[in-house]
């Protein structure tokens, strides 16, 4: 008996068949809220949405701010805010879910863009 027949069978077992892959998915991609959990807007209007992320387990507000360090250049201090308007510390705590403003001394900042 093959290793992949049936069992009291000596034909092949059937391969189960994917579903096909959604053609638009794969053009337009999923929905940015299937993807982020977290997103990221380079001014106070929601328009200017520069990315965002899917929040893991131990991702910190410290790891977020080393991250927009990656992909943004900052001529002066920044401060993340959540829409709330509540500062955001960069700090050890969980990042929490939700839309996060940068926020700058009155420069603004020069982020790559997805």
């Amino acid at each position: 008996m093959l290793p992949f027949s049936s069992i009291g069978s000596n034909r092949p077992a059937s391969p189960k068949v994917a579903a096909p892959i959604d053609q638009d998915v794969l053009a337009h991609g999923a929905p940015h809220s299937a993807w982020r959990n977290a997103n990221i807007y380079a001014s106070n209007r929601q328009g200017n949405l520069i990315g965002g992320l899917w929040i893991a387990e131990g991702i910190t507000n410290a790891n977020l701010y080393s991250m927009l360090e990656i992909f943004c250049t900052f001529s002066d201090t920044f401060y993340l805010r959540h829409f709330s308007g509540q500062l955001v510390e960069r700090d050890q705590n969980p990042l929490q879910p939700g839309d996060y403003l940068i926020a700058t001394n009155g420069r603004s900042a020069l982020c790559l863009s997805h």
